[in-house]
């Protein structure tokens, strides 16, 4: 589990940072292009959102109806650089232009410390 916690997060165990973690449905008639245009937008967000350290984001496969269609985690320095990135400029027209227009859905968690996937 470890080696997981380690490719969701930069820090090392003990180390402060706060994490983001999202999963988004888009609506039906959302295209590939749509997608992965989103997901690359949220990557891009590092270096240009102060605290914002990483951003791990992958599109669904494809492979079973039903699936939500991008998950994310962001890892920031500190809980207070989260409270920040919601209204960052930056952050906002990444919504605004790439997530408000095909969201059905989201599911957002929150954790003070590396996410163990298992």
């Amino acid at each position: 589990m470890a080696l997981i916690a380690a490719l969701v997060s930069p820090h090392l165990p003990g180390e402060d940072m706060f994490q983001h973690i999202g999963v988004l449905t888009l609506v039906e008639t959302a295209t590939d292009e749509q997608r992965e245009a989103l997901a690359q937008a949220l990557r891009e967000l590092v270096g240009v959102v102060p605290g914002l350290e990483k951003a791990s984001v992958v599109t669904d496969a494809k492979i079973r109806e039903g699936n939500a269609d991008v998950l994310f985690a962001m890892t920031f320095d500190t809980q207070e650089s989260w409270a920040a990135y919601g209204a960052h400029p930056a952050h906002v027209a990444v919504v605004e232009e790439h997530v408000k227009p095909v969201l059905a859905s989201k599911v957002f968690i929150q954790s003070a410390g590396p996410v163990f996937l298992s």
